[in-house]
């Protein structure tokens, strides 16, 4: 690891570096054996990759003694500050097939002017690699929602930036400055990384339906915008308009059928949400009807259990009744005018038998 003023620079291999790091994607788009201009090379620890591509490459590094450093991988290294010297000052009449910006046109007062100024050096087929950070990353968003900005030695918020994008800006810095834009890519830092290349976010002080919804933007955890531009001329740019334009027409051509087909949906959503309601209404009409039978069954049914009450009430009472008569005929029978007149009737029957019949 290189330590250049306040900076510090890491010494690396290819094999070292992850899929999510800016320098692998910009080594992906740059390519092997290239004539390179590598604007902000630092220790040349970039140029030290590109050559192991069979690339050469020239440097141009505001930090003298960073570009020190950088000679051991650079055919060139050139020290001058972008601010004050253009381009062409810097490079005369050189070209180069690809031109590298990784991690400075943040830190220029003008990258429109340098990007339009590199058109110049660049060969018939040439392009533009650069690597820009996103200002906004959640972490800023949500930082910024605390009313805080606080500037760091690292990371996005660094205090030597000048100028912040995000993925549409970036666009318009492309366009703007006379390219077409043909890759975009990015690398990505988690809305709660321990990273000190963001500010540090407790999720707890914010509202979650917010969270939520944040974290539906696709560039929420996009720490860094990876892109290749071409020059091109205004036909050019047009053209591009033009096929863009023809692009969102068909997408919106394809939106408006969504949204018909939508609005049919929720129309026939709504008649089975009316014909629900009439049937709920029926149902309801329904069981009212059959509530007020069930209490119409429910009295009479205790109606007849007073009855079936009272009868059987009376019944015990003349059962009673009957046990007394049967006791009073039993009483009868054993005294002693009861035992006489049975006595009497026999004699009587015995003697007048004709007149019994």
């Amino acid at each position: 690891m290189d330590t250049i003023g306040h900076k510090s620079y890491p010494e690396l291999e290819e094999s070292l570096l992850d899929e999510n790091s800016s320098l692998t994607k910009m080594l992906g788009l740059i390519g092997n054996d290239k004539q390179v201009v590598d604007f902000g090379c630092a220790t040349g620890y970039f140029a030290h990759l590109l050559s192991q591509k069979q690339c050469l490459v020239t440097g141009v590094e505001i930090n003298s003694e960073a570009a020190s450093a950088a000679k051991q991988y650079c055919q060139e290294v050139i020290v001058a500050d972008l601010d004050f010297v253009s381009v062409q000052e810097i490079l005369g009449d050189r070209q180069f097939d690809v031109a590298i910006f990784g991690d400075v046109l943040e830190h220029l007062r003008d990258p429109w002017q340098v990007l339009r100024d590199t058109r110049q050096i660049l060969k018939k087929d040439g392009y533009i690699v650069a690597s820009i950070p996103n200002i906004a990353h959640g972490a800023i968003r949500l930082s910024l929602l605390q009313g805080k900005f606080e500037y760091t030695e690292l990371g996005i918020l660094d205090n030597t930036h000048l100028r912040f994008f995000t993925r549409k800006t970036v666009q318009d810095l492309v366009e703007n400055s006379g390219y077409l834009l043909k890759n975009l890519e990015r690398t990505k830092l988690p809305l709660l990384a321990n990273n000190n290349l963001v500010p540090h976010i407790n999720l707890n002080d914010f509202d979650r339906e917010m969270i939520e919804k944040m974290q539906q933007d696709e560039d929420i955890d996009t720490l860094q915008f990876v892109i290749r531009a071409v020059p091109s001329s205004v036909e050019e740019r047009l053209v591009d308009c033009q096929n863009r334009y023809g692009q969102l027409l068909q997408e919106s051509k394809i939106s408006q059928s969504e949204l018909e087909q939508s609005q049919k949906t929720t129309q026939q959503l709504q008649s089975e949400l009316e014909q629900s309601q009439k049937t709920t209404q029926q149902l309801q009409s329904e069981l009212e009807q059959s509530q007020k039978t069930t209490q119409q069954l429910q009295s009479e049914l205790e109606q007849s259990q007073n009855n079936i009450q009272q009868l059987k009430s009376e019944l015990e009472q003349n059962l009673e009744q009957g046990k007394q008569a049967i006791a009073t005929i039993q009483w009868m029978k054993t005294s002693k005018f009861w035992q006489l007149r049975s006595k009497w009737l026999k004699f009587k029957l015995f003697f007048q038998p004709e007149s019994l019949e």
